[in-house]
């Protein structure tokens, strides 16, 4: 899925020499209807076995160009039941204050999953996360269309004093909730351009 013909036998490869050492690993997945979603539970037994935990991410409208469409989405609720039906799950709290993961262990031990459900279940009121872009630019939302330029205050000769007073007018004044007006801003037409998750840093 990763559009440039990199074979997953690579990425296996590279997942198990970094777990053999000791680096902590988490698997993410965006799950898409139609592409991946009969994998599931191939997917999970292979991390089972390696006690490695897994993230399903819902397929989400980052950026302009990945063509996203509402019927790819596979609702984070049709993943735990299906994982469930065949290894029992059952929920675990969060691991700290606005983790978007919900997280699921194995009833058997087998380790743990976790959910990213975006478009299902926004989190946007409790969100806490920001990117910096490789050009110092700080965006407040993943569906953002412009950052904020650190860099250029970083350029102009602001202390760290004044870094932070500008970075926490940023945070305070942010708006960002578009996981929660979604439905409404497909419905109305309304096309915003948003920032590539490539230029965003994954």
């Amino acid at each position: 899925m990763n559009g440039l013909g990199f074979k997953v036998d690579r990425v296996l490869r590279g997942i198990d020499a970094a777990s053999r050492l000791g680096l902590r690993v988490k698997i993410n997945t965006v799950v898409q209807r139609g592409v991946n979603d009969g994998e599931l539970l191939e997917l999970a037994a292979y991390f089972r076995e390696r006690r490695l935990p897994l993230r399903f991410i819902e397929f989400m409208d980052v950026g302009n160009t990945n063509h996203w469409r509402q019927d790819q989405v596979v609702p984070a609720r049709e993943v735990v039941d299906r994982l469930s039906a065949q290894w029992p799950l059952e929920p675990v709290g969060p691991a700290y204050r606005g983790e978007v993961a919900a997280r699921y262990r194995y009833q058997d031990g087998g380790g743990e999953i976790g959910l990213i459900s975006s478009v299902t279940e926004p989190f946007c009121r409790d969100c806490h996360r920001a990117r910096l872009s490789a050009d110092g630019r700080l965006f407040t939302c993943l569906f953002a269309a412009l950052g904020w330029d650190v860099l250029g205050a970083l350029r102009a000769g602001a202390d760290d004093a004044e870094l932070d007073r500008y970075l926490a007018r940023v945070w305070q004044g942010r708006r960002d909730r578009y996981s929660d007006e979604r439905a409404e801003v497909l419905a109305s037409g309304d096309i915003r351009p948003k920032a590539e998750m490539s230029y965003l840093g994954g």
